[in-house]
Formats: structure tokens, C-alpha cells, sequence
């Protein structure tokens, strides 16, 4: 198996690992899901609008359009079963088998590793969230500098989980309303619809307005972030994003004399590199705004 290389040198500009080829190939079915699914859900909820009718008859009209979208459903479920899957499996070969081998394992040590996920939300989130107000509000001149995966990464990749749960839940009651209606009162099915589709318009609005810009459309990234397709992180965008995790992993992969200093918002003009032996730690790094 070969080593993940973690910081790649292209060009004399460094870019950091992010997303392996699972991740990413993930992170695009689910893309994809969603895109069709509301494309092919909204022309419902918006019928009275005249742009519904000709973007439904672009997915074939009221004989194909559910079917595509059942079909996208049916697969985004099976995404979410395989992530849950790939989730256990990673922590359980990379992380619980050798604590347990090296330490032994113990309900404590598992609730611990389980916490220290990079993705689980922490009193560190918290805080950058508090530091950004005061940062915009212009009571302090410091930006939060973010760890591995900001708190608004957390909340893009948390988010889809109930999103999920209720938009298919509720659409495997109306595909099935005959059988649901054996076991549920008929007012589920009113309920159902109601979910599924507030649901699925609070989806498609959090996708196309607070994820996409976060991720394409913000003026350091844009017109769009790469990522999601190499799976790389600019060092540039690593300082402005996740200046501590960028620190953390200088230092472990021998970078330690080319780390560089927080930046301006004007990008990398405003970079300048810092002598090694004035950044003594993380606490002590110089926050240039």
C-alpha cells in the first residue's frame, strides 16, 4: 500500500492532503444525488411557478422525473448505509485495534477515541465561533485559527445526517404509502409530505447558498475550490483555514524552518516567512490581520 503523501511539493508551492479517492468519490455521488433530487423534487413543491413545468419536462415529465428521483434516492440511502460502514471500518482497523493492542481497550479509552474524531463538534468550535463575532464586530484583530476541520465543515458534514434520515424516511412512507398506511394512521402520509418536502427545500438551500460559498463561491477560493477533485489543499489556503492543523503538520513532516506566519486577507502578497527559531509554539505564533 502506498504512503498517503501528506504535504506535495508541485512547482515550489505546497499543497496539503485532505480527501483520499474514497472520500472524494463519495463526496460526488452525494453531489450528484442531491443535485438531481432537487432538480427533480422542486418542479413538485414550486408547480405553480412557471419555470416548474419546463425544467420537469427536461427529466422526462411526470413519466420519468419520478423515477429518476426515486432512483437518486434509492442511491443516496445506499451512500449514507456504505458511509456509515466505511466509518466503522476506518476507525476500527486505524484507530480501535491498535489502542487495543498497544494500551488495551476499555469503555473510557473508546468514548475518549470516539470524541477525538476530528470531525466530532468540541469546545474548540465553540470558541472559534465566539472569536469570528468578535472578530467581525471588530472588537478583536485576531481570526480564529482553525484545526484539522473548522466548525463549518463540521456543521456541512454533520448536517446531511439528519437531512438524510428525514428526507428518506419520509419518502419511503409516500413510494409506499399502501403499505405504510397497513401499520401507520393515514395522517402520516400528510405529515410525510410536509417533511419530505420543508426538508428537502432547507437541503437545497443550505447546498446552494452556505456550502457552496463556503467551498466555491468565497473570494478565496473562487470561482471554485479543487479539493473535492485532488483532494489537496493550498498551503495558502492551509494558513487562512486551518493554521493550526497547517503548524501541526510542518512540523511533522520537517517543514519546520518554512512555516509561515498567518496572513492578511490580501493572499499570499502579504505572506512573509518567519526565521524558525522565532515561532516557538502555537501559542506564540504571530496573528498578522
Amino acid at each position: 500500500m502506498n504512503k498517503t503523501t501528506i504535504i506535495m511539493v508541485k512547482n515550489g508551492k505546497k499543497f496539503f492532503f485532505r480527501f483520499s479517492v474514497n472520500q472524494r468519490i463519495q463526496h460526488l455521488i452525494l453531489a450528484t444525488c442531491v443535485v438531481v433530487l432537487v432538480l427533480t423534487g422542486m418542479p413538485l413543491k414550486f408547480h405553480y411557478t412557471f419555470w416548474a413545468q419546463y425544467l420537469y419536462a427536461l427529466f422526462g415529465g411526470i413519466h420519468m422525473a419520478p423515477i429518476i428521483h426515486r432512483m437518486a434516492g434509492i442511491v443516496l440511502i445506499l451512500l449514507f448505509v456504505y458511509h456509515i460502514i466505511y466509518l466503522i471500518r476506518t476507525i476500527w482497523r486505524g484507530q480501535i485495534v491498535p489502542l487495543k493492542q498497544k494500551e488495551g481497550l476499555s469503555i473510557v479509552r473508546l468514548i475518549r477515541l470516539l470524541l477525538d474524531q476530528p470531525l466530532m463538534p468540541n469546545f474548540k468550535d465553540l470558541k472559534d465561533i465566539f472569536d469570528l463575532f468578535k472578530y467581525l464586530l471588530f472588537l478583536t484583530s485576531e481570526r480564529p485559527q482553525g484545526a484539522q476541520f473548522t466548525w463549518k465543515e463540521k456543521f456541512d458534514y454533520w448536517a446531511p445526517f439528519w437531512g438524510i434520515v428525514i428526507i428518506g424516511a419520509s419518502g419511503a412512507i409516500m413510494w409506499g404509502k399502501e403499505i405504510a398506511t397497513q401499520w401507520l394512521p393515514g395522517e402520516v402520509i400528510n405529515f410525510a409530505l410536509i417533511a419530505h418536502s420543508d426538508e428537502a427545500l432547507l437541503a437545497a438551500l443550505f447546498l446552494f447558498i452556505w456550502h457552496w460559498y463556503n467551498v466555491h463561491f468565497s473570494t478565496s477560493v473562487f470561482p471554485m475550490g479543487t479539493a473535492f477533485l485532488t483532494g489537496y489543499l493550498s498551503e495558502e489556503l492551509m494558513i487562512e483555514e486551518h493554521y493550526e492543523y497547517y503548524i501541526e503538520v510542518m512540523k511533522q513532516e520537517g517543514f519546520e524552518n518554512e512555516i509561515l506566519p498567518p496572513h492578511q486577507g490580501g493572499g499570499n502578497d502579504n505572506i512573509k516567512k518567519k526565521p524558525m527559531e522565532e515561532i516557538h509554539s502555537a501559542s506564540e505564533l504571530p496573528r498578522i490581520l
